[in-house]
């Protein structure tokens, strides 16, 4: 017995060290193009990342990892007749070490299954979220494929061509002009060392430094967005060594595969892009850095994926996963606006360095669609914040059958397509007419295949979700009314139809309570771009979520040498729009001539149609750059009125860093808006502005005092007899009159509360109702004196038995003791504020500048769009006022926001020492330090007149033309 015990425990240890290997080895790996799974092991297919690090400030700079480097050769890229695109890609190849291109991988090949992050659709992506995990390596991580397209384009619009039209000067050019200011050059030069330092140090190759705790960030993707954003402002300072460093590293970023399992196509694009592009421009075009350029291809034909929908609007959060990005989607039917209409710039330089016009072609759809919602929208000239871009309205009806009628009604129209469907060819580059024809597509049934086994996979996905929300809502419900179900009619009646259903086999009815939805997915409707409600409220504005869209309208007349008419329509017709209705004067106390761009709501009546304005008068940061873009855009087209509306907007963004404490703008605030149009004259009318922040004055002071002269009433047992108790307003007084009187014999208490400066009202109090003890007025429960205690003998004592001797003693111990009553005193609250006290009161709580009304957000995370502004109108206009504010500013900011590894975002601008908060975005290096620093180089580098710069201040050369006369 004991043998075969001994060789059970043995062969039971045997078989736990075989499990026990077989759950732990690793998987072998298996490879679809470039995303590698593990294969089955034990318990499943699991993906096994590098085990989690936990972050460690870093004193110096983390070597550079051998990562592999990656190639877009891998990508199919369309055929082209350019010559332009055919020089590019044999440079390229010579550049770039060749390898075995990696196979596409179809939409129809087998993929493991969707993950947890990629199951749910959401509507409302965001654009910055904070990642602190350490980045996978490629061997463990997925990777995107280039997919076929559901949704092929079948013409692509060309660039325009020909000679650029004179566009007018555009930066001062009088004997006045100013030179460099060196000895500001280098102060500004060597905070820009300073930050970047401080990320070399400590977050190399991550997305952001913590410039306090010297730690990381990744909310971009984790591709370096402050590495690669910096790019230009390196080359701009003459900082060779770094900017040779960061391109080194620029080789190794592996653009398909990210730590979010969503790209930011907005963000990307801006930060990524733009520096790429603009670090590949402004290096020369040199063969030495040409990996610039080719990691921007691999880069942007990833983006160009996001916009493989039914009406090629880009889905602006893009799944790039396989399991995700190989299905059909379309776009949001919430996006924001800037983040649709701002991709413009860097996929059109991109398409002008390439040769390859599907770049342009993907955003000149975008152009199209917003040109044929801009005079239909409720502010005609302006779009609102949030945009419906899947191009379907609000559901219809299925179409029933199949065959050509279904085939039509699962089309879309694209954008500039002169009203066609858009069908299911392979990319064919069309013939250019006057610079750049729309997209056309002529209709075939056999075009049509690909792209309706596409939506019927698209509606099939929709549908599949639809039914799982309702059964879902469905559960809850009846666990909710599971009490109830069994006690109702309804119940009765289904089950009586269950039981006939028993009775009789050959009808064969469905349970009632087992009936599946009879929802059905309606067919698409087709529309351009549109509001996402026809009745909720509207937001037009500048600012946060609107701003680049209106910016890059005339930027892109400039790169794209005043060829396309377009732009220049659509800017002049939004800036009418802004005029009429955004913009206010606000009132200051030294009467400064200042414009501020505030926030329009639009509410509609639903009977009527009629549209409701609301114009808030508040300023955002954001909105700074409106100065800059009238500035720009009133020179290129000979709209003096604008430039000089962009002074005073620029202007009134210089008052708002003025009047603060630390000399910084806030982020929002709320300003005291002229009664009078902003073109009028305004004078500082303090009445109105203690009003403004004291609306309430009358009702305010109006508050009821309760007792304002109190008195109390004490009513004896005889009913013929009563004892009056006068007391002061003092609480205290009141009681002890009380108690005084109630010793006495008194049985009830009448106060007398004051409900206006004559009248009073009588609240009696029957003792013998009040067995706790007397309690007055509500109002009066909240009194902190103490409470005072009264004791009284009966009125009419009752004759009682003899006591026992037990209780005799207890009796004549408490015979002359007295009922013990808990009285609360009369509370008399303070009176209110006098209006001027309570104004300034409400000022010094508030630290509220004159003129400010309320601040909104007091946080100043190191934005640019203040100095972007002021750079534009000292290059326009070269008066020394604007280096003098510009100067002003950046002292005010150094001074508040320096830290250990870079500087700091603060908590409020108003405080004397403001906190700092441990995050230093990409944009302090790519942009605020180098308007700073370009407001003092000489107007002759990076001119106006050669460059154009995007939404992050990456420079664009402009195409060679003649000035204007």
């Amino acid at each position: 017995m004991v043998g075969r015990r001994r060789v059970r425990v043995l062969a039971g240890v045997l078989v736990f060290i075989v499990l026990v290997v077989l759950y732990t080895r690793k998987s072998e790996v298996e490879q679809y193009g470039e995303w590698a799974t593990e294969k089955v092991v034990g318990g499943g297919s699991v993906l096994r990342p590098n085990k989690p690090v936990v972050q460690e400030a870093a004193a110096e700079k983390t070597a550079l990892k051998g990562v592999s480097r990656t190639s877009y050769e891998d990508m199919v890229m369309p055929q082209t007749t350019s010559s332009a695109y055919i020089a590019f890609r044999a440079t390229s190849s010579a550049v770039t070490a060749t390898r075995t291109p990696e196979p596409t991988l179809d939409s129809s090949h087998q993929l493991p299954p969707i993950t947890s992050d990629d199951e749910l659709v959401y509507e409302i992506g965001e654009g910055r979220i904070d990642n602190e995990e350490p980045l996978i390596s490629k061997t463990s991580a997925i990777h995107w494929v280039k997919q076929t397209e559901h949704f092929p384009i079948s013409t692509t619009r060309q660039l325009p061509t020909g000679s650029s039209k004179p566009i007018p000067r555009i930066q001062y050019a009088g004997k006045d002009a100013g030179k460099a200011d060196n000895e500001r050059l280098a102060i500004i030069k060597e905070a820009a060392q300073h930050a970047w330092n401080g990320y070399r140090d400590a977050a190399w190759g991550m997305d952001e430094v913590k410039p306090i705790s010297g730690l990381y960030n990744n909310p971009f993707n984790g591709w370096g967005a402050t590495l690669v954003d910096s790019l230009d402002t390196l080359w701009l300072m003459n900082l060779t060594s770094e900017f040779n460093e960061a391109v080194e590293f620029v080789r190794e970023i592996d653009f398909t595969t990210s730590t979010r399992s969503d790209i930011p196509v907005f963000e990307t694009t801006i930060r990524y892009l733009g520096g790429l592009i603009a670090a590949y421009d402004i290096s020369g075009a040199d063969a030495k850095y040409r990996v610039l350029l080719d990691k921007a291809v691999e880069l942007a034909e990833v983006l160009y994926s996001a916009f493989d929908t039914p009406n090629r609007m880009p889905q602006t959060y893009y799944r790039w996963k396989p399991a995700f990005a190989s299905q059909p989607h379309k776009a949001m039917t919430r996006a924001t606006m800037a983040e649709l209409g701002s991709l413009s710039l860097e996929f059109t330089r991109l398409a002008q360095l390439t040769g390859e016009p599907k770049y342009y072609d993907a955003i000149a759809r975008i152009t199209d669609a917003f040109g044929e919602w801009q005079n239909n929208t409720r502010i005609p000239g302006m779009w609102p914040t949030t945009v419906d871009a899947s191009g379907c309205a609000k559901p219809g009806t299925q179409v029933l059958g199949g065959g050509e009628a279904q085939a039509q009604s699962l089309q879309h129209l694209v954008p500039g397509g002169d009203g066609q469907m858009m069908e299911a060819l392979a990319p064919v580059r069309g013939g250019v007419v006057g610079g750049g024809d729309k997209v056309t597509a002529v209709a075939t049934n056999a075009d049509t295949k690909q792209q309706v086994e596409a939506q019927a996979k698209l509606d099939e996905d929709e549908l599949a979700a639809k039914r799982i929300i309702d059964s879902s809502a469905k559960v809850k419900r009846q666990l909710d009314d599971a009490a109830k179900s069994d006690s109702s009619p309804i119940a009765a009646e289904q089950d009586a139809a269950i039981e006939n259903s028993t009775r009789n086999i050959t009808t064969a009815q469905e349970d009632p309570r087992r009936q599946v939805s009879t929802w059905q997915e309606p067919a698409c409707i087709t529309q351009g771009l549109a509001s996402p409600s026809k009745r909720g409220i509207e937001t037009f504005t500048l600012g946060g979520q609107s701003d680049s869209t209106y910016e890059y309208l005339p930027k892109m007349h400039l790169l794209l040498g005043g060829l396309e008419a377009q732009y220049e329509a659509m800017y002049i017709a939004s800036a009418e729009a802004v005029k009429k209705d955004i913009l206010f004067r606000p009132m200051t106390p030294d009467n400064r001539d200042i414009l501020i761009s505030g926030t329009l709501r639009v509410a509609v009546n639903a009977s009527t149609g009629e549209y409701f304005k609301t114009l808030v008068p508040e300023g955002e940061h954001l909105t700074c750059f409106a100065g800059g873009m009238f500035a720009l855009a009133g020179k290129i087209f000979d709209r003096p009125e604008d430039v000089e509306i962009g002074r005073r907007l620029t202007d009134g963004c210089v008052w708002a860093y003025e009047s603060t404490t630390t000399g910084i703008m806030p982020e929002v605030f709320s300003a005291m808006k002229c009664p009078e149009h902003w073109e009028e004259e305004c004078k500082w009318n303090q009445t109105a502005y203690w009003h403004e922040l004291d609306p309430w004055e009358e009702t305010r002071t109006r508050v009821i005092t309760p007792v304002a002269a109190a008195k109390a009433t004490v009513m004896s047992s005889s009913e013929t007899s009563s004892v009056l108790a006068e007391a002061t307003t003092a609480s205290l007084n009141v009681v002890q009159a009380v108690q005084t009187k109630v010793a006495e014999g008194a049985t009830r208490v009448v106060q007398k509360l004051a409900t206006s400066a004559e009248d009073f009202e009588d609240i009696v109090v029957d003792l013998k109702d009040a067995p706790n003890g007397l309690r007055l007025a509500k109002r009066q429960f909240d009194s902190d004196i103490a409470i005072a205690e009264a004791s009284a003998p009966p009125a009419n004592p009752t004759p009682a038995a003899s006591p026992s001797p037990s209780t005799s003693s207890q009796s004549s111990s408490t015979s002359n003791a007295l009922p013990t009553l808990a009285l609360n005193p009369i509370y008399t609250p303070k009176p209110p504020l006098s209006h001027q006290d309570f104004v300034q009161k409400k000022i010094e709580d508030e630290r509220l500048p004159s003129g400010m009304t309320k601040i909104r957000d007091r946080r100043y995370i190191l934005r640019p769009e203040a100095i972007e502004s002021v750079f534009y109108l000292y290059r326009i206009t070269g008066e020394q006022h604007w280096r003098d504010v510009g100067w002003k500013m950046f002292t005010s900011i150094q001074e508040v926001t320096q830290a250990g590894f870079g500087n700091a975002a603060i908590d409020d601008v108003t405080k004397m020492a403001p906190e700092l908060k441990d995050t230093m975005e990409s944009f302090w290096l790519a942009e605020t330090l180098k308007y700073f620093y370009l407001l003092f180089e000489d107007p002759e580098v990076t001119s106006l007149d050669e460059w154009v710069f995007n939404t992050e201040a990456h420079f664009f050369r402009r195409p060679k033309y003649d000035f204007a006369a």
